[in-house]
Formats: C-alpha cells, structure tokens, sequence
C-alpha cells in the first residue's frame, strides 16, 4: 500500500471523529489551564471520576455499585485536597481508597487490579493540578501538554502513514517503532519551542522532554496492555473517535506521574520546579 493511501483523509471516519473531538477538547482544556484554580481543579476532578468510573466497569464487570463509589470518590477526593495543597492528607485518601478498593474486589479475585489502576489515576490527576498550583505553573503544564500533545499525535499519524516494525503486538497490534520515534522526536522538539517562550536554555529543556515524551508512549502502551488484559477495545465510549477519557489521556497520565517526580528535582526557575 502507497503512502498517499494510508494518508488520512474525508473518507476516514477515525480520524475525523479524532479530530473533532480535538477540535472541542483542546480549547477547553486550555482554557482551564489558563485559568488555573478551582476552575481547572475541578475540570480534573470530573475528569478524574470518569478515568476511575471506567478503570472499574473495564476491570471488573461484575462490580457492585460501592466498586464505582470507592474509585470516582477517591479520585475526586485526591484532586480537591491537592488542589489545596494538603498533600499528606492527599496521600493518605488514596491510599485509604485503594485499599477499600483491594478489600472490595478480594473475593472476586485478582484484586491488586482495582487498587493499582484507581492509584494510578488519582496519582496522575492530583499531579496534574498540583503542577498547575505550583509557582509557574501555567508554564509548566503548557511544556507538558505540549509534549504529549505532540508525541500522541504524531506518534499515531507516522504510524498510520509510515507503518514499519511493531513495537509491541502483544499490547496493540498498530503501534510500530517508527511512530515510537516520531512521537518522542516531535514531543521533545514541542517541549523545546514551548519552554523557549520562558527564556529557558534548550539543553536543559530538552533533556525535560525527551523522558516525558517517552513516557507519553509508554502511557499509550501501559493502556493498552490492560485494556488487552482485560478483554475491551476502549475503556469507553464518552469521546468520539478515542473511546472512552482513559482512552483520551492515557499519554498524558504517566507523563504527569514523570512531570511531578521532574519537577521535585528541578533547580530554581524552572516552571513548576517549586511543586
């Protein structure tokens, strides 16, 4: 197949549900970053109670209603008390979360799922306010948005458009290396720009966004491999075109998790370094 043939175009419905949906999403969610605040802490949390909401229902399809109280309430939880920068109360909340969550799903079996995926997503979106709390906040998360942003989008079309090797079958069937490398490749050069606007020196900031635009692939694949696990195709069916918000995000998530760990290491004057 010719390369112009594996172009997207007015004839996928995919990629044009991708886009729409990007075309909605995207000014939103910058709108809200701008904003920062309760605005934006509490577009996380509801945001953060869908990604829990789904975790179950994917993880476990015969849970009972208190499976899906625990999750989107320690998901929402977590984001309220980081958003006020109670972060040993933070902690504590999640922790207490997910191990009601592991009680609960002991007797049906495989119980380290449940705790493990609701950490997981609360850790990401209290992370993710806290990032944007933090002072030059607002240039830290536009540097991270930019790199997952770029590394999703371009890791997805160069695969679509270029093919090559798989990267790794047994977690999607699609993904290959060389979208691998367009997507960290363009994600470092997006952080680079963004982070260039702060007057910040390019080595230090691309050293920044290589790992995270790393790690925004390898949060694709993590998805995948448990949605592979669990049997589904997409985690849901809130947004057109990417299925459900853990579908929309999954990059973003694990990129969240590296921002926050980054930024406890960065020196002064760097964006989000005093999170």
């Amino acid at each position: 197949m010719s390369l112009l043939a594996r172009l997207p175009g007015p004839r996928d419905p995919v990629f044009l549900r991708r886009l729409a949906s990007a075309l909605v999403l995207a000014p939103l969610a910058l709108g809200l970053v701008w904003l920062g605040g309760y605005p934006f802490a509490i577009f996380v949390a509801a945001f953060s109670a869908a990604m829990a909401w789904e975790w179950v229902r994917m993880s476990d399809r015969d849970a009972p209603p208190r499976a899906f109280s625990i999750a989107t309430g320690t998901a929402v939880g977590a984001v309220l008390l980081a958003a006020n920068g109670e972060w040993v109360w933070c902690a504590v909340w999640v922790l207490a979360g997910a191990a009601g969550a592991y009680l609960d799903r002991r007797r049906r079996g495989r119980a380290w799922e449940a705790p493990l995926g609701l950490i997981y997503v609360a850790s990401a979106a209290s992370i993710l306010v806290g990032l944007r709390a933090a002072d030059g906040g607002l240039g830290a998360l536009l540097f991270l948005l930019a790199v997952v942003w770029a590394a999703d989008t371009f890791a997805y079309l160069a695969g679509t458009w270029l093919g090559g090797p798989k990267l790794l079958p047994a977690a999607s069937p699609n993904k290959t290396w060389t979208g691998l490398v367009a997507g960290v490749g363009c994600g470092a050069a997006a952080g680079v720009l963004v982070a260039g606007m702060w007057g910040l020196d390019p080595a230090y900031a691309l050293a920044a966004a290589l790992p995270a635009a790393g790690m925004a692939v390898a949060g694709d694949l993590v998805m995948s491999l448990a949605k592979r696990r669990f049997g589904v195709k997409d985690a849901g069916t809130l947004i057109p075109g990417h299925g459900g918000v853990l579908d929309r995000v999954d990059a973003l998530m694990l990129a969240t998790v590296f921002a926050g760990l980054f930024s406890l290491l960065a020196p002064a004057g760097w964006p989000g370094g005093s999170f």
